[in-house]
């Protein structure tokens, strides 16, 4: 094998080809098509399918923080409806009303609701962060 065919292997006639596809979360797919070439080594090969891999990681990714941020924004859309919830039962409970078992049992729970709630949030704000950071997105 000539080093030529190491530095430029599209010189030579094609042997093969290889597909690789990644699905996306959005439902999408995503495919890189690729040849194998006469003489080329299995380190070059190997090569330009990592580099191929590469992208197709960064690009899942990329897909994946709006669906990161939908998520997130639904927990926040949550988080407030607890809150008023939460407020209207204490508001009740303030003005001497007496509240139902349910509404009790409501209440109780919620302090705990709204705390996993905050925690979701924070843990979907790092994924985001770090999506962002994997594909190279600036914030």
């Amino acid at each position: 094998m000539s080093n030529d065919k190491e530095l430029n292997p599209a010189g030579n006639a094609i042997t093969g080809n290889f597909t690789l596809q990644a699905t996306m979360p959005n439902g999408k797919t995503m495919n890189i098509s690729g040849y194998v070439y006469d003489g080329e080594s299995v380190e070059s090969l190997n090569g330009r399918i990592d580099i191929l891999h590469d992208v197709l990681d960064r690009q899942r990714t990329r897909s994946e923080i709006p669906e990161l941020e939908a998520k997130r924004d639904q927990i926040v859309t949550a988080l407030g409806q607890m809150r008023d919830v939460m407020s209207q039962l204490e508001k009740k409970q303030l003005d001497g009303a007496k509240l139902t078992s349910q509404e009790k049992q409501t209440l109780q729970n919620m302090a705990t609701s709204i705390e996993r709630a905050q925690h979701d949030i924070e843990k979907g704000e790092k994924s985001i962060a770090d999506a962002k950071l994997k594909a190279g997105i600036k914030t």
